[in-house]
C-alpha cells in the first residue's frame, strides 16, 4: 500500500471525498519508486459507537495517570478461555485521542484483537520512564505482547503511536505475532532516548504471514527484528531512523519489502540465513566503513540506492565477499533460473505496480450504519446500501447469516467497512454469509475491508474492487471484471480473468487445490504464503504473473506429478522458497512451463526445502 493511500484508510475530519487514482498497468522497464512512511497524525474521526473505547474501562489518556490496569482490564474482559480459541468472538478496542501512560506489559489471551487509535500522533501508548523490569538488555520485555503460537490470527495495531520513555534500555515497543492475516499500519514507534531492544519484535514462533505498512520507527537497537523460518512478513512504506545495531535484522525469515527509507549509520538491513525481497529503497546517513545492506544468503533487490555507506550491498554468500556500489537497478544474490535461455536472468517480469486505492468520506454525515433487528437479520442491508451514502459500516460485532444474503452494491457506495467484525455463517442457502455483488462499470474503486470472515464477492462489472484486512470466504470473478486489489487477505481459490489486472500484497491461501488461476490477465504479488497441496499459481492464455516473495509450505504429502507453478503460453517470474519437514511433503516439480506444445520442468527432491532466488519464464 502506498503511503498516500494509507492516509485515508479511516475517515479524516474535514477530508474531502476522494479515491486515490490509479494508473494503467502493463510492463514497464523502470517503476516509480515508493518512499517510506507518510503517517496520518490524526485526529481521525469515527462514527459514534463504532467500537468500544478503552475509556469505558477507566483509561484516562492524560499522559499522567497510569492507565495500565484500565487498559489491561479492557483487554482481558471476556478473555478467560485458556485455550485461546476466540476465532468467532473477536475483540476490538478504540483508543480516543490522548496519551495513555503504562508501566507494565499489555497482553491478552486468544486471537483476533484490534487496537484502533485515532492517528499515529493523536493516540499514543507511552511506557513511563524507568519502568520496572524494562532495564535488562539481556532479557527484553515488551510494552505490548500479542499471543504467541500459530493460532494467533488477526492481531491488528492501527493508527497508534507507541512510545518508550527514557531509562528503559531492555524495552521492546511490541512483540508481535499474527498468523495468516494481521497488520501493523499507520503506526509511529519511538524510543525517547534512542535506547531499547527493538521497535517491532518478530522473533517469536510463529510470526506471520503478516503485514507492516506505513510505519515509522525511531531509535532502538533494532527497528524490526526477525528470525525463524516460518512464516513470513510483508512490509510496504517503512521509515527507519537512528537505530544502534540495524534498521532491520533478519535471521532465516522470508521478508518482502517495498518502499524502505532508512537514515542510519548502521546497516539498514542485515540478513543472516534469510530470504529478502527489497524493492524501492533509499538508504542514507551511512558511514564509509559500513555497507547499507549485509547479506549472507538469498536476496532480490530492485531500485535501491545508498549514500554515505561503503557500499549499497555486501554479499558474503560465497567464499569471496562482494561489494555492490551505487544504485542497484536489479541484483540477485543466488542463482536465477530459466528454461528458455532467452529471458532476462536478473530482473523478472517487472510489471507496472499500482497503489491500493483508499476512500475518504466528506464527513460523518456521509456514513450509513447497518443495524440488524436481531442476530441473524440481514433484511435491511440492501436498503442501507441504497441510501446514497458513500460509506456503509458495520459497528464492531459478531453478525450472523444462516442463509446467504445476496446484495448488490450500487455506484453510490465507495467503501464498506466492518471494523474487525465477523459474519458467522449457517448451514442454509450456499452456506450462509453475505455476498456483495458488483455489477457496476464505474471507474470509482469499491473498497471492502476489515471483516474477519463471512464475506463473499461476485465481481461481475468492470468497477475496480479493493479487498483488505479480511478473510474472504469466496471471490468470484467473471469475464470483463475490473481491477482487483488484495491487501493483507486470506482467501480460498480464485481466478484472474483474461484482461483483468490484479495487485496483491500479503496473501494467505490454504486450500487443497489450485490456489490461483490466471486465465490471461496480469497478476502482481508482493508476499504470498500457501499451505497444503495443489498448484500454487496456474498461468495460461497469454497471462502475466510476477510473484515477488512467496513461502510455499505444503505440510502434507504432495503428488510427484503436481507442479508448484504452471504456465502455458504465458509470461511469468517467481521468487519464493519452499519449506519441507517430512518425506514427500515437497513439490517434485517446482516449475512446469509449456510453450507451443513443448513442456519443460524444473525439479527438486521432495523431501528437502527449496529456494528459488528468481525464475524468469518467457518475456
Amino acid at each position: 500500500m502506498s503511503a498516500i493511500s494509507l492516509l485515508c484508510i479511516v475517515i479524516l475530519a474535514g477530508c474531502s471525498g476522494q479515491t486515490i487514482p490509479v494508473e494503467e498497468g502493463g510492463t514497464a522497464a523502470v517503476q516509480p519508486a515508493l518512499s517510506g512512511a507518510n503517517l496520518s497524525k490524526g485526529p481521525l474521526s469515527f462514527p459514534t459507537g463504532f467500537m468500544t473505547s478503552v475509556k469505558t474501562y477507566g483509561a484516562v489518556g492524560d499522559g499522567v495517570t497510569d492507565d495500565t490496569a484500565a487498559i489491561q482490564k479492557a483487554l482481558s474482559d471476556g478473555r478467560s478461555n485458556a485455550s485461546g480459541d476466540y476465532y468467532g468472538v473477536p475483540k476490538a478496542l478504540y483508543f480516543p485521542p490522548g496519551t495513555y501512560l503504562v508501566s507494565n506489559t499489555l497482553q491478552w489471551v486468544g486471537c483476533c484483537v484490534t487496537l484502533q487509535g485515532s492517528g499515529s500522533s493523536s493516540s499514543i501508548i507511552r511506557l513511563a520512564p524507568d519502568s520496572g523490569g524494562f532495564n535488562n538488555t539481556s532479557a527484553p520485555k515488551p510494552m505490548i505482547l500479542t499471543p504467541l503460537g500459530n493460532q494467533s490470527f488477526r492481531q491488528n495495531v492501527w493508527d497508534l503511536g507507541l512510545t518508550i520513555g527514557s531509562g528503559n534500555p531492555g524495552a521492546t515497543a511490541i512483540t508481535y505475532v499474527s498468523n495468516n492475516i494481521g497488520s501493523i499500519h499507520n503506526v509511529f514507534v519511538k524510543s525517547e532516548d534512542g535506547k531499547g531492544h527493538a521497535g517491532i519484535d518478530l522473533t517469536q514462533h510463529y510470526a506471520g504471514p503478516l503485514m507492516i505498512r506505513n510505519t515509522e520507527i525511531q531509535g532502538f537497537d533494532v527497528g524490526i527484528d526477525l528470525q525463524n523460518a516460518e512464516y513470513s512478513a510483508t512490509m510496504e512504506g517503512i521509515t527507519l531512523t537512528s537505530q544502534n545495531i540495524a534498521g532491520i535484522r533478519n535471521s532465516n525469515q522470508l521478508i518482502n519489502i517495498r518502499g524502505l527509507t532508512s537514515t542510519n549509520k548502521v546497516p539498514a538491513i542485515t540478513n543472516s540465513g534469510g530470504f529478502v525481497v527489497l524493492l524501492d529503497g533509499t538508504l542514507s546517513g551511512g558511514v564509509a566503513t559500513v555497507p547499507a545492506i549485509e547479506t549472507d544468503n538469498t536476496m532480490f533487490v530492485r531500485n535501491v540506492s545508498s549514500s554515505g555507506y561503503e557500499a549499497t550491498l555486501q554479499d558474503t554468500s560465497t567464499s569471496t565477499p562482494t561489494l555492490h556500489k551505487g544504485t542497484l537497478t536489479h541484483l540477485v544474490v543466488g542463482t536465477p533460473s530459466t528454461l528458455t535461455g532467452t529471458a532476462s536472468s536478473t530482473n523478472g517480469l517487472d510489471l507496472a505496480v499500482q497503489e491500493t486505492p483508499s476512500f475518504t468520506s466528506t464527513s460523518l454525515s456521509d456514513w450509513a450504519v447497518f443495524t440488524p433487528k436481531w442476530y441473524g437479520d440481514t433484511s435491511g442491508l440492501q436498503t442501507v446500501l441504497n441510501s446514497g451514502k458513500h460509506t456503509v459500516y458495520f459497528p464492531f460485532a459478531a453478525y450472523f447469516s444462516y442463509n446467504e444474503a445476496d446484495v448488490t452494491v450500487p455506484d453510490t457506495v465507495d467503501r464498506i467497512v466492518g471494523f474487525s467484525s465477523v459474519v458467522n455463517t449457517g448451514a442454509g442457502t450456499n452456506g450462509g454469509g453475505i455476498r456483495f455483488v458488483v455489477t457496476s462499470n464505474s471507474t470509482q474503486p469499491l473498497i471492502i475491508e476489515q471483516f474477519g470472515y463471512g464475506i463473499k464477492i461476485d465481481h461481475r462489472g468492470s468497477r475496480p474492487v479493493v479487498l483488505k484486512d479480511a478473510f474472504i470466504t469466496n471471490y468470484e470473478s467473471y469475464p470483463g471484471a475490473g481491477k482487483l486489489f488484495l491487501e493483507d487477505i486470506g482467501i480460498n481459490s480464485f481466478n484472474i480473468q483474461k484482461g483483468q489486472q490484479a495487485f496483491v500484497r500479503q496473501l494467505d491461501n490454504e486450500i487443497s487445490a489450485t490456489k490461483i488461476s490466471n486465465l490471461g490477465g496480469s497478476l502482481w504479488i508482493l508476499g504470498l504464503k500457501t499451505e497444503k497441496a495443489g498448484t500454487v499459481i496456474n498461468t495460461a492464455s497469454g497471462g502475466q504473473t510476477e510473484l515477488l516473495g512467496g513461502l510455499i509450505y505444503p505440510a502434507v504429502p504432495v503428488s510427484s506429478s503436481q507442479p508448484a507453478f504452471i504456465s502455458t503460453d504465458a509470461q511469468t517470474s517467481y521468487i519464493y522458497k519452499e519449506s519441507v519437514y517430512c518425506s514427500g511433503c515437497g513439490y517434485s516439480i517446482q516449475v512446469q512451463e509449456t510453450r507451443s506444445g513443448v513442456t519443460q520442468e524444473i525439479t527438486s527432491p521432495n523431501n528437502k526445502s527449496f529456494r528459488m532466488p528468481l525464475f524468469v519464464g518467457y518475456k
